[in-house]
């Protein structure tokens, strides 16, 4: 398995490779008034709107530095219910700002593995691995977000009303 790295926070931490859609410059998210501090509004993307999450503001007290190699990388995020015919959950895009985003690491180099974390305040953090003497903590993108912003954000629109 493919790993994407980056830093939040100055930690380093990573995702699965095949979760990422593009990665792209960082630019400037539109504002929307009343989400968490961490969602930095919304940016077009191929004709959409999509949200943006700034990665070291939702994992540590700090928004990410503006560098050269700050990225936005955009994601599959799955979000509401799974149906009981054992279809997949509905996939949305969302766009993740993290810093330094240069590298990537195969899981197949890894040195050690401390075990999934199961903390209630931070779901979406994984296991940490030991990765080419490099210590890289696992995000789970799909706990990102808590479920009821999710569903705020990703609804369909409603159908317009028939004359």
């Amino acid at each position: 398995m493919q790993l994407l790295t980056f830093t939040a926070g100055g930690q380093t931490y990573a995702i699965e490779a095949t979760s990422v859609v593009e990665v792209l410059p960082a630019v400037p998210a539109r504002v929307v008034p009343r989400l968490p501090d961490y969602v930095l509004g919304v940016v077009g993307y191929r004709g959409r709107l999509i949200p943006v999450v700034d990665l070291a503001k939702r994992l540590t007290d700090e928004f990410s530095a503006r560098r050269l190699s700050t990225r936005l990388l955009v994601v599959e995020f799955p979000w509401g219910e799974r149906s009981e015919s054992s279809l997949p959950s509905p996939k949305a895009r969302l766009g993740i700002v993290a810093e330094n985003m240069v590298s990537t690491l195969r899981s197949d180099d890894v040195d050690m593995v401390f075990p999934t974390m199961h903390l209630e305040s931070s779901p979406y953090l994984g296991r940490i691995l030991r990765l080419n003497g490099q210590t890289v903590h696992m995000l789970i993108v799909a706990n990102l977000l808590p479920a009821e912003l999710a569903s705020g954000l990703f609804a369909a629109a409603p159908e317009p009303p028939s004359p």
